[in-house]
């Protein structure tokens, strides 16, 4: 392993260690399911360090392992069946003590989001929960700030519509 490869993994290493939990609730707020949640982040972490030892090039591990958990979380939406339930049913499945607050901010927003346009509720997702620039944001989802900039202004004015009617 050369010296380069071997500073992308002692990067990839800090950013686990760091962000772990902010990467397990990055895709617990678009999956919903803890477990599988923690299974789509360790299978993202598990593809980036393949990639950094088969000694792909990345520019920005701390991106590079964003956009792997966000793909992960996309696909794994793709491959589930999606099952529609209302909102009580939701509110009725078992979620331990630990993880009650959490899938209760995660029923009350997704239903806000849920009136959203797709990409609009991904951005305020990604603004608010993840704490991400629009720089960021523009990076991973492969579209220019300004776009992300609009995008976002649109979603809060709709959040800030449906927040006055009291829904």
């Amino acid at each position: 392993m050369n010296e380069g490869t071997e500073q992308l993994l002692m990067e990839l290493e800090r950013i686990v260690e760091e962000r772990q939990d902010w990467l397990f609730r990055f895709a617990y707020m678009r999956i919903g399911i803890r477990e599988d949640a923690e299974d789509v982040v360790q299978e993202a972490l598990l593809s980036v360090f393949r990639r950094l030892r088969e000694k792909t090039r990345m520019d920005n591990v701390g991106l590079y392992v964003i956009r792997a958990v966000s793909n992960a979380c996309t696909d794994y939406l793709r491959r589930k069946p999606l099952r529609m339930m209302n909102l009580n049913e939701a509110k009725e499945i078992p979620v331990s003590e630990g993880d009650r607050q959490i899938h209760e901010e995660f029923v009350r927003i997704n239903k806000m989001l849920d009136s959203l346009p797709a990409e609009q509720a991904e951005l305020v997702r990604l603004k608010c929960y993840d704490d991400l620039t629009f720089r960021q944001i523009a990076e991973l989802q492969n579209i220019p700030e300004a776009t992300a900039k609009s995008r976002y202004r649109y979603a809060i004015m709709h959040i800030q519509q449906m927040l006055k009617k009291g829904e």
